[in-house]
């Protein structure tokens, strides 16, 4: 279900009625003095730290340094594995954010839903960055109802979007999961020319889901 972010009562942080600015309204602060300067510096760090959009600029890579690059494409399934598991809870949680749903699509501690569900999650590896271990640069989670199985949702870094990785994600996703899974509304435009592009079944997206 859309959600929508709760702004903070910014009031509380505003430069009118502080005293760092209260005494030099209209000035720059560049031009005010060393000891207000200071002071509207760490007002405006507690107003940074409580904007919700501060998580928007702390999206981060994940170097997985205890497993080895997938042999074969770049997806890498997180299993039993806790901390694989964690770096797909923390790229749902981008998900979230960019689209503005209520809840993350994943979390790492299986539930007994997650279970009943046989809910999954992939960490996909970049392929821009080079090392001897992996870096994960997105995820996607999928389960089972009905004895369907579905891909709930996927997220990838802006940083790799538009270089290619979404058609070897796909490729790897058809492989391990085979080619009649179906993909959970609502899709974004992006993802729906995707899917056209890569000429998937239109009854695999346009399903509305029980």
């Amino acid at each position: 279900m859309r959600g929508s972010f709760a702004l903070p009562n910014m009031a509380r942080f505003s430069p009118l009625g502080r005293t760092a600015l209260g005494k030099h309204f209209g000035m720059r602060i560049e031009d005010l003095p060393t000891s207000d300067r200071a002071a509207v510096l760490d007002e405006r760090r507690a107003e940074l730290e409580a904007w919700p959009a501060h998580q928007r600029w702390h999206i981060e890579m994940h170097p997985l340094l205890h497993v080895d690059p997938p042999r074969l494409g770049v997806a890498i399934p997180a299993r039993d594995d806790m901390e694989l598991r964690t770096a797909v809870e923390t790229f749902g949680r981008y998900f979230k954010a960019e689209l503005r749903f209520d809840f993350p699509p994943f979390v790492a501690e299986q539930r007994e839903s997650d279970l009943e569900q046989s809910v999954e999650g992939v960490l996909f590896s970049s392929r821009k960055l080079r090392a001897t271990f992996p870096v994960a640069v997105g995820a996607a989670g999928l389960s089972v109802e009905a004895g369907e199985r579905w891909l709930d949702w996927i997220w990838i870094h802006p940083f790799e979007r538009g270089t290619g990785l979404m058609e070897t994600i796909w490729s790897d996703l058809e492989r391990i999961y085979g080619t009649s899974f179906k993909i959970a509304p609502p899709l974004s435009p992006a993802m729906a020319s995707f899917l056209s592009r890569q000429g998937v079944a239109s009854e695999r997206w346009d399903s509305q889901r029980e």
